[in-house]
């Protein structure tokens, strides 16, 4: 058949192609690794945000709670007065009788920091009256305890020095009878109070060259050489300024050393003080040179 000289070709449909198929399961398993992978980094990195965050947080509390304290003792400690009895105690630091904390130092080990706690006790007047006050740590059980602050009054006529007995009185009620009379709770998780005496011209006092003045050299050997263990000025003579250290341990520590029981008392008491020894990063010190306003410059020679 004739037709116009084309030749038909008959021309084969083009099938379209169909729809893909699902993923196979080696891109699923990678799929899920790589997701798996940035899970872990995003917890990771909470996690630690939220660790610094605490932290912060702690530290701050021990921060503030610190710079409230050496606040208050630097307050005081300026307006100490002579009592111009011979009998009046003035100034008084002694070593508490505990076992002092001996803690390790990053990159020396021993012999590491030796914390010790000392009690504190002075005078001051305010117009016809008196003021004892005083600070002493409860317990100490491990090396770390509890400030407190003493405060008593009597008027002007009456011996200063009774303020002086009474505090002791108080401290021994506190320690046999669990009795705070007079005593305020301030600051937790001490485990450093450490108090040095100068003269008016900044001079450390370390020896007993001077009239009613009484230093201790030191009986236990933590001590570093020339500390003092023990001053006691009477009389007319008061510091010309006192150095005070006091060191504060942050308060998860805390909560761990409170955890630590389950044997004798004694046995709790080595086992923190062997948990302390190597957390000295978690203590915060604060030093401080407290200037007495009322020193008498004619009691020292």
């Amino acid at each position: 058949m004739k037709t116009n000289g084309f030749n038909p070709v008959a021309v084969r449909p083009t099938s379209s192609p169909g729809p893909r198929g699902a993923f196979s399961l080696i891109e699923i398993l990678v799929v899920i690794g790589l997701l798996s992978i940035i899970i872990l980094g995003l917890v990771a990195m909470f996690s630690q945000t939220q660790r610094a965050f605490r932290l912060g947080l702690s530290q701050v509390d021990v921060l503030e709670s610190g710079r409230a304290v050496t606040d208050i003792m630097n307050r005081e400690l300026s307006q100490l007065t002579p009592s111009l009895v011979s009998t009046g105690v003035n100034f008084y630091a002694s070593l508490e009788s505990v076992a002092p904390l001996v803690q390790e130092l990053p990159g020396n080990p021993a012999p590491g920091r030796t914390n010790l706690i000392e009690e504190l006790f002075f005078l001051t007047k305010e117009n016809q009256t008196w003021t004892g006050i005083g600070y002493y740590v409860f317990p100490t059980n491990g090396g770390v305890g509890t400030l407190y602050r003493y405060l008593s009054n009597s008027p002007f006529g009456q011996n200063p020095a009774l303020l002086y007995n009474s505090f002791h009185r108080t401290v021994a009620d506190a320690i046999n009878r669990n009795v705070f009379t007079n005593f305020n709770r301030i600051l937790d998780g001490v485990v450093h109070l450490k108090v040095r005496a100068f003269n008016p011209d900044g001079q450390w006092i370390t020896t007993n060259n001077l009239r009613n003045v009484f230093v201790r050299e030191p009986r236990n050997a933590l001590y570093a050489a020339g500390e003092s263990e023990l001053y006691r000025f009477t009389n007319n003579i008061v510091p010309g300024s006192v150095e005070l250290e006091l060191g504060v341990l942050e308060d998860r520590a805390i909560a761990r050393v409170k955890a630590i029981r389950g044997g004798t008392v004694a046995e709790d008491t080595q086992s923190r003080s062997n948990y302390l020894a190597h957390e000295s990063g978690k203590v915060h010190l604060f030093r401080l040179r407290v200037p007495v306003r009322n020193v008498d410059r004619t009691a020292y020679p």
